[in-house]
């Protein structure tokens, strides 16, 4: 192998997109522009993200990959993962991975059972191509993807350099450790954590309950806070919104508390606070916030982003879109 990097500097990421909808331009996709940030955030010169049709994905990868002297060293591909006919991504990518390296798809598999059942449903396939790519395909879900990212966020140097033929472990984990707590936390660090403050359905407007909210989160042994806030936003599937109405099945207060208490149960290093709103929303209210506090960065902010996934894909919650044209859409049904 001719390559000969030791950091990612210098390298090139490309994020691929398969979404047919956002092909066509009635969708805007979000989970490649995820991809290429947290390219960029580790060093990566990643150019916008590339998107095709599902039907368009194998010709779109046989393009890449024909370019054996400008090929990317990282490859990471969002959407088409799924068991559908039209789910044409893994397809489209095995024949040119070389080396699999099956344990990186399974911490993909693992991280997402922390949220989601149904997370191994996704065919996840990961390995290198010509001793010089990193190929990964990911979900077309932010979700997905940000699973995706908190598994290769520790590994991509070490990957890197393993493929480069620098095989630099002890710089990986100075790398870790610079970022990271030494030593345990005091037992009354522990005390206080993997705990819910509280979980609730309300009508109230959420912004006016955050800075209690806040404040009973936080104790002074947490050592960050993170805040979800879940927006009503003034689109949806490439149309105008002009409001929302949120409505709850009776039983949603009850799961929602089944939900924080099975991910406090994953994320037992955090302190958590979660209310979603019902009733009619303006475009800019806040319909969803998740507060989680912990000792460390790390555990507050998979806490926050676990909780957010699983509300949304568990909670029996509803809403109905008025669209700027006078016709409504339900979504969640």
């Amino acid at each position: 192998m001719s390559h000969s990097h030791s950091s990612t500097q210098n390298l090139r990421g490309l994020v691929l997109v398969a979404s047919t909808r956002a092909a066509a331009g009635e969708y805007e996709d979000t989970s490649g522009p995820l991809l290429r940030t947290w390219l960029q955030e580790r060093g990566f010169s990643t150019p916008e993200p590339i998107v095709v049709a599902d039907a368009d994905i194998a010709a779109a990868v046989a393009k890449i990959f024909a370019q054996s002297e400008n090929l990317p060293d990282v490859l990471l591909t969002t959407g088409g993962t799924g068991i559908t006919s039209d789910d044409r991504t893994v397809e489209a990518v095995l024949p040119y991975i070389d080396t699999m390296l099956p344990g990186i798809a399974q911490a993909f598999w693992n991280k997402g059972l922390e949220s989601i059942d149904t997370a191994v449903v996704s065919r996840c396939v990961a390995g290198i191509h010509a001793d010089k790519t990193f190929v990964m395909t990911l979900p077309g879900s932010r979700g997905g993807c940000r699973d995706g990212v908190a598994v290769l966020d520790p590994l991509i140097s070490h990957i890197m350099n393993l493929v480069a033929g620098n095989p630099t472990h002890h710089e990986s984990q100075q790398h870790h450790h610079c970022c990271s707590h030494s030593g345990p936390d005091p037992d009354y660090v522990q005390a206080q954590v993997g705990k819910i403050i509280d979980g609730f359905i309300t009508e109230e407007p959420l912004e006016a309950l955050v800075h209690n909210a806040r404040s009973q989160v936080f104790t002074d042994a947490m050592g960050a806070v993170v805040t979800f806030d879940g927006i009503v936003r003034d689109h949806d599937g490439g149309q105008r919104v002009k409001h929302l109405t949120y409505s709850a099945h009776p039983t949603a207060e009850a799961e929602l508390h089944k939900v924080l208490a099975e991910q406090i149960k994953n994320h037992p290093d955090a302190r958590v606070w979660a209310a979603h709103r019902v009733g009619k929303l303006q475009v800019g209210e806040a319909a969803f916030i998740v507060i989680a506090a912990a000792a460390h960065r790390q555990a507050a902010f998979s806490a926050a982003s676990a909780i957010a996934d699983a509300v949304k894909a568990h909670v029996p919650i509803w809403k109905e879109q008025l669209m700027a044209d006078g016709s409504t859409q339900w979504v969640g049904v």
